[in-house]
C-alpha cells in the first residue's frame, strides 16, 4: 500500500481557469451525477432538500436536479470564482429555479441543523484538513432520516501516478474516519479506483466506477473539492491551481 501523502489545494483566482476547467470535466460530471440519481432513486428520493458539497461548477448540483425533478439542490464550495461560474452555469440549466450555491467550508457549514433530507459528495473527501469534521458536518445538517453518499478515490499503488489517489483513503482509512464521526448506520463500497459511502442498507447496482468509466476526458481530469487552507504547490508535471479544483493527467 502506498503511503498516504495529503494534497494541498487552495482557491480558484481567475475566471478563465475555472471556465476552462467546466469545460474539460463537464462530460465526465454528467456520468457521475447519473449514478448519485440511480442511488436516490433507489432510495424513493424524489423530493425535499439536496447539498452536494464541493460543488464545484455546479455541474453535479445541477444533473442531480434535472434527474430528481422534484428536489430542491444546494452546493457549497469555497472559492468565489468557481462559484460564480456554478451560479451561471446553474441560471442557464433547465433546473435554475431548483439549484442554488452557496459559499462556506466543508468542515463549517453555514447551514442550520436538520436541514437537509440527503448529501451527496463526489471526490472532495480526500481535499479537506480534517475529513471527520467534515463527516460530522454532514451528521448535523441531515434530518434525522436523511441520508448521505460520498464517493471518492481510494489509494492504492496507482498513488505512484498521481498524487489525488495518493492522498485519498485506503477503504480501513474511510471505515476508521466513519467510525470516529458521528454518522451511523453507514457502509463502504470498495472498488478497484474508487470508494462508495453511503447511509443504510446498500443501494443496489450502485457502482461510481462502472458510470465514470463510460467518460474519460481526452487531456486531463479536473477533481472538485472543498479545502480549508489556501495555498499553491505542484502536481506531477502540470500545474495546480489556486482553488477547491485540483487536477491530474490521464494517460
Amino acid at each position: 500500500m502506498v503511503r498516504r501523502k495529503p494534497l494541498e489545494c487552495g482557491v480558484f483566482e481567475d475566471i478563465e481557469t475555472a471556465r476552462r476547467y467546466h469545460k474539460e470535466t463537464a462530460g465526465w460530471t454528467r456520468n457521475v451525477a447519473r449514478s448519485f440519481v440511480s442511488v436516490a432513486k433507489k432510495w424513493g428520493v424524489a423530493d425535499g432538500k439536496v447539498l452536494d458539497v464541493g460543488a464545484g461548477t455546479g455541474s453535479l448540483a445541477i444533473e442531480f436536479a434535472k434527474g430528481i425533478p422534484g428536489v430542491q439542490v444546494v452546493g457549497l464550495d469555497l472559492s468565489d470564482v468557481i462559484l460564480e461560474l456554478a451560479r451561471d452555469n446553474a441560471q442557464k440549466s433547465q433546473a435554475s429555479l431548483r439549484v442554488s450555491l452557496e459559499k462556506g467550508d466543508a468542515e463549517d457549514m453555514p447551514f442550520e441543523d436538520n436541514t437537509f433530507d440527503l448529501v451527496i459528495s463526489s471526490n472532495t473527501l480526500h481535499l479537506v484538513e480534517n475529513p471527520v469534521s467534515m463527516l460530522n458536518e454532514i451528521h448535523r445538517v441531515l434530518k434525522p432520516k436523511g441520508r448521505f453518499f460520498i464517493s471518492d478515490f481510494r489509494r492504492s499503488w496507482s498513488g505512484i501516478l498521481t498524487e489525488h489517489i495518493r492522498a485519498s483513503y485506503s477503504p480501513k482509512e474511510v471505515r476508521d474516519l466513519l467510525s470516529q464521526s458521528k454518522l451511523q448506520n453507514w457502509k463502504v463500497k470498495d472498488y478497484f479506483f474508487w470508494l462508495s459511502m453511503f447511509s443504510g442498507s446498500s443501494p443496489l447496482g450502485c457502482c461510481c466506477s462502472q458510470v465514470i468509466a463510460r467518460s474519460r476526458p481526452k487531456r486531463r481530469i479536473w477533481l472538485s473539492g472543498a479545502s480549508r487552507t489556501p495555498q499553491v504547490g505542484h502536481h506531477d508535471s502540470t500545474t495546480l491551481y489556486r482553488g477547491t479544483t485540483c487536477f491530474l493527467k490521464s494517460k
